[in-house]
């Protein structure tokens, strides 16, 4: 289960069973009702601050049992900033002299939410108030046939086999279900709107929404009143209403402690790695950066192996679709990240999911669902980027490289190396020595493109080495045999002209993926063609704001934007050649130009606002990656 929250504090997706396949979330939305001057207010209307908690008072968890007392004076802290999946968001009304915090967590095994509402008193007058939430869902992504009931002291949303149960304590106690969404009914929130009372209608059907309501009276100026708001969701009653039998019977701090501590052991094994005993030696904001992009390429990550593109489901007013598909390319880059940071296990669960994806021919698809269909295209047959074949070996031999795990490689020869290492072969043009034509990584044009052919390169020469580790010596030679075919081919894209690598062979546009004919191997970070290259890269397509854009005249989403992938690869060349004051700089504006909550775009436009989906799972991986080897250069020089 994967749950989103916007920026104003509305939940606006909950994946359930599989994340970022079906989204069954219009909305979930919080306001309060002050019952003495008959105001009816929606919390996302007022002045808003959210972030994932680093910093906890000493007896912060103890302290979320307490149902209401005053806020502390001043939060004694204890230990130093640490990573937590604890999301907070403040609202602030200062006409209305009020204070709510949301706090909220996602169990790290099981599949419920809980949020503690802290409502405070910040007049100088007692309040009496009625905090309310809403929920409006599109269960199987569609409003049809929903049904909502209450029953005693929970609500349940289903529609077949999906259910999502509302519990809280204390128990609601004003609650409604009813028609929204149709013919001119806008939800049962009208009913809190006009008169501060909801209807207590225990059940409806068809397209619907529900509200329950919490009366606060007395609340004395300066004290905070909480209530603890659960969701469970599941394939049955009974799932649901075992989940919130234990929710109910245990207390708010251990629900708390059990995801903070999850998270915190994960981040753990960051203290194994030699180079990482230099992570107090980076700036505190690259840091932080660092491991949230740890736990958002892991929150992209379902149990089946899928590693979808974005959770943000904002993108689908663009075109009526979404980023919550699995593109081999960006699993493969997750694999990357994560085997550089000795996660192997979850690489592993990625290369199930590719091995078991790939076709007859040997080849992968454009992309897929989290359930492992053929996704959506707007590509012509054959609907390949060869790119996408070519990663996943590439990335399942650096997971030997980084693991020396011999059962992933043995594991996955056969169903993953064996036929997209032979498809790769065959996609080699006898007369150019290059891959033959396909869609190039940023799906837009189809050619010879030199990224493709370097991933290309690059994923047979590991497919070869994985061959000679397991004895399969004849595969070897025919896969290195390729491999060098194209590696020769490369240099043929070398413009001597322009002084400089060209995208591809009918194109001469200067472009950041370029940075694959040094990444991948084909030739070394200093050859003097990588060098032209790339410093033509840094000095044509820097932006005002100091990222880098994809390429000239680049319109997606805006004219010309930084993309945070492109400014790391440009870092990532400067670590390969010792350069890390100028890598470190670079790294900091990705960190510098990250959402408050962490969390990483696609794009930065000029004016420093974020373009595209919010967050982007490989921008975070390849933060992973830029830190990870920032870090092993610091750690070389140091030791030399």
């Amino acid at each position: 289960m994967l749950i989103c929250e916007d920026e104003r504090g509305i939940i606006r997706d909950i994946y359930f069973p599989f994340v970022g396949l079906e989204n069954h979330c219009n909305l979930i939305r919080a306001g309060i009702y002050d019952l003495d001057s008959g105001e009816f207010s929606w919390l996302d209307g007022w002045r808003i601050e959210q972030s994932y908690k680093s910093r906890f008072p000493e007896s912060f968890f103890d302290d979320l049992d307490e149902h209401s007392g005053t806020p502390e004076s001043g939060e004694a802290y204890s230990g130093s900033r640490t990573c937590s999946n604890i999301g907070e968001t403040a609202f602030r009304e200062a006409r209305l002299g009020l204070k709510v915090v949301v706090r909220e967590a996602i169990h790290p095994s099981l599949n419920y939410l809980l949020r503690v509402f802290e409502v405070e008193n910040q007049s100088v007058h007692p309040r009496n108030l009625r905090l309310f939430s809403t929920h409006n869902y599109s269960i199987l992504e569609n409003k049809i046939g929903e049904t909502a009931v209450v029953d005693g002291d929970v609500l349940i949303h289903y529609k077949r086999d999906r259910y999502f149960l509302h519990g809280s304590s204390p128990a609601f106690d004003q609650f409604a279900v009813g028609v929204a969404e149709w013919k001119g009914l806008e939800g049962t929130w009208r009913d809190l709107e006009e008169d501060g009372r909801l209807s207590g209608n225990v059940v409806s059907h068809g397209s619907i929404d529900s509200t329950l309501a919490w009366t606060v009276e007395g609340l004395k100026p300066g004290h905070f009143a909480r209530i603890f708001f659960w969701m469970a969701v599941g394939k049955s009653y009974r799932s649901v209403i075992r989940h919130h039998r234990n929710i109910a019977g245990a207390y708010p701090s251990r629900l708390f402690r059990q995801s903070f501590n999850f998270w915190n052991s994960f981040i753990v094994r960051m203290a194994t790695l030699p180079e990482c005993r230099h992570l107090k030696e980076l700036p505190s904001s690259v840091r932080d950066i660092f491991y949230r992009s740890l736990l958002a390429t892991v929150a992209h990550m379902d149990v089946g192996g899928s590693a979808i593109a974005s959770c943000d489901s904002d993108i689908k007013q663009f075109g009526a679709d979404l980023y919550t598909y699995c593109w081999p390319r960006d699993a493969a880059w997750a694999c990357l990240a994560l085997d550089k940071a000795r996660y192997h296990h979850l690489s592993a669960q990625a290369f199930e999911f590719l091995s078991r994806a790939v076709t007859g021919k040997g080849c992968l698809l454009h992309k897929y669902t989290p359930a492992g269909d053929f996704g959506s295209t707007w590509h012509p047959f054959p609907m390949i980027q060869i790119d996408e074949t070519a990663l996943p070996l590439y990335a399942l031999y650096h997971n030997w490289l980084v693991s020396k795990d011999v059962w992933i490689a043995g594991r996955y020869f056969s169903s993953l190396v064996l036929p997209a290492g032979n498809y790769l072969v065959r996609s080699i043009d006898e007369a150019s020595g290059l891959p033959v034509s396909s869609f190039d990584l940023w799906e837009e044009r189809k050619g010879v493109h030199l990224y493709s052919a370097c991933t290309v390169y690059a994923g047979l020469m590991g497919a070869s080495e994985l061959a000679r580790v397991l004895g399969d010596y004849d595969r070897r030679e025919l896969w290195e045999r390729a491999a060098q075919t194209v590696r020769k081919a490369v240099s043929g894209l070398y413009n001597d002209q322009l002084g400089r690598f060209q995208r591809s062979l009918s194109d001469p546009a200067l472009d950041a993926s370029l940075f694959a004919v040094w990444y991948f191997g084909v030739l070394p970070a200093d050859d003097p063609r990588v060098r032209d290259t790339m410093s033509a890269v840094e000095r044509e397509l820097t932006r005002p704001s100091g990222g880098l854009c994809r390429y000239s005249q680049d319109c997606y989403q805006g004219l010309m934007n930084a993309w945070i992938i492109c400014t790391l690869w440009l870092a990532q060349w400067h670590i390969s050649l010792g350069r890390l004051d100028r890598a470190l700089a670079l790294i900091s504006w990705c960190a510098g130009h990250a959402h408050p909550t962490g969390l990483l775009p696609e794009q930065v436009a000029d004016d420093g606002s974020f373009r595209s989906v919010l967050p982007l799972m490989w921008s975070h991986a390849a933060f992973v990656l830029a830190v990870l080897e920032y870090l092993q250069a610091l750690e070389r020089q140091q030791q030399a």
